[in-house]
């Protein structure tokens, strides 16, 4: 049985709808010979911002609010989900976001982010290479101290830490009492939602097996990175048991050629769900997690098992707010995105 009250003692702002439902993909399904695919559908967590790292932002604003900070530093590319949900967020509760960023390959997507960012009001800087964080992070902590009379909260790219994996320590407990799937397939970027969800099914009888779709760089995360978050998870909550070492795997060849680049199989995956359930993904972290579910699922590795597939991308739209943005208001150093 789930043991659903080990969070109780932990802050979290409620910014997330929970729970998000789990609904089928017949068609994907028919398309594939698969009768039983099913999606967690992440991509409506949230009513402002959907996607899964409103889990974690829970957890980590509502950290931030317990200790009291006005304001908030993060981390990422360009265009990154995270940046954008912490600055939505942030706006929901009052705090005032930073978002120190890193070049990213331009696309429509990117584009959209740094708009909708600079829309609800992120104090937006882009730095050269992500050797310059710590000195932009230095200046603006001290602005906020002087500006705040204390110091800003700080979240890790992706809000990838084991406060934020709370949150999906959390979707485990949520996902087990809705369905139990043989084998899951997420996306696996900074690692905090893998990590949480390994962890949480430790308190459950649900006991999936997951596929961790790599979409960064080996060198930035692992599996050793990843054993060690579970790890800290564990004694953060009280837990004895530990995940396994070789529980721990990460599929490495639906990446492509780095992050943020599409690949042929990702695209054409994107265009299939879109087509045949009307589902929107993208190319950098949604469509590589969903062209390894239709390989596996093509090559009857997953006949006879019940396959979920974890959609984490924000379906929220924002169309209208980003279209009052002037890109010229934005810091010059991100005019050539949109030049």
């Amino acid at each position: 049985m789930a043991r659903n009250d080990i969070l109780n003692g932990f802050p979290r702002a409620a910014l997330a709808d929970l729970p998000t439902s789990v609904t089928g993909l017949p068609d994907i399904g028919r398309s594939v010979g698969h009768e039983r695919l099913f999606m967690k559908r992440d991509d409506l967590s949230g009513p402002a911002y959907g996607g899964n790292k409103i889990r974690k932002l829970e957890f980590l604003l509502g950290e931030a609010l317990a200790e009291g900070r006005k304001s908030v530093i993060t981390y990422g590319a360009a265009g990154s989900n995270h940046a954008l949900a912490t600055s939505i967020c942030c706006r929901q509760i009052g705090l005032h976001s930073i978002s120190v960023l890193a070049p990213q390959e331009p696309s429509d997507h990117v584009r959209r982010n740094i708009l909708m960012g600079r829309a609800a009001g992120a104090e937006l800087h882009l730095c050269a290479d992500y050797s310059e964080f710590p000195d932009v992070t230095e200046e603006a902590s001290a602005r906020c101290a002087e500006r705040d009379g204390i110091a800003p909260y700080i979240i890790p790219a992706g809000g990838t830490n084991s406060v934020g994996a709370l949150g999906f320590v959390r979707a485990a407990q949520e996902l087990a009492e809705q369905l139990q799937p043989d084998v899951i397939y997420i996306p696996m970027g900074t690692g905090g939602t893998y990590a949480g969800l390994l962890t949480g099914f430790l308190l459950t009888e649900c006991k999936p097996r997951i596929e961790a779709v790599r979409v960064v760089e080996r060198a930035f995360r692992n599996e050793t990175h990843i054993k060690t978050l579970c790890d800290e998870l564990c004694r953060k909550l009280g837990i004895e048991q530990r995940v396994a070492e070789d529980g721990i795997v990460i599929r490495d060849e639906f990446f492509g050629e780095g992050y943020g680049l599409p690949t042929p199989e990702g695209r054409a995956a994107v265009e299939l769900f879109k087509t045949l359930e009307n589902i929107y993904l993208e190319n950098t972290y949604t469509g590589k997690t969903a062209a390894a579910l239709l390989h596996d699922l093509r090559a009857g590795a997953l006949d006879g098992q019940t396959v979920l597939y974890w959609n984490t991308l924000n379906s929220r739209d924002f169309s209208a707010e980003i279209a009052a943005v002037d890109f010229h208001s934005l810091p010059p150093a991100f005019h050539p995105y949109f030049e």
